[in-house]
């Protein structure tokens, strides 16, 4: 049986969209990704650093108390700078409220006998 030329060439033809259309269909469709939310993250809320009383020194012989709820409360003495109780406490000047002022410590403050200060852990002004 003779073949026509032209039907050797439409198998070939054939053969090819087959082998095209297999390898499309095979192949994976890249998936498109969808935008990803990165949650929030929450760090805690920083610890602040424990007021520790390092005991009595020159310029800072006041008596400490401790309230119920663990507050320290420091009753000043004649001689007291107001540096050194804060050094006492680990501090710094805003880091003392007094219970003679109402805006609480500062630098210039002048510290009386008797006097109760507490310190905190107030931020910086």
């Amino acid at each position: 049986m003779a073949r026509n030329p032209h039907s050797r060439t439409l198998i070939l033809i054939s053969a090819l969209a087959a082998t095209l259309l297999l390898t499309a269909c095979a192949a994976e469709a890249t998936p498109e990704l969808a935008p990803t939310e990165i949650a929030p993250t929450h760090s805690p809320a920083p610890t602040p650093d424990p007021i520790v009383d390092i005991g009595a020194m020159e310029g800072a012989m006041g008596t400490v108390e401790t309230d119920a709820d663990g507050v320290l409360r420091y009753t000043a003495v004649e001689g007291d700078v107001g540096g050194l109780v804060c050094e006492r406490f680990g501090r710094a000047y805003w880091q003392l409220e007094s219970n003679l002022t109402s805006g609480g410590f500062s630098c210039n403050s002048v510290i009386y006998v008797g006097e109760i200060l507490t310190p905190t852990n107030d931020k910086n002004p």
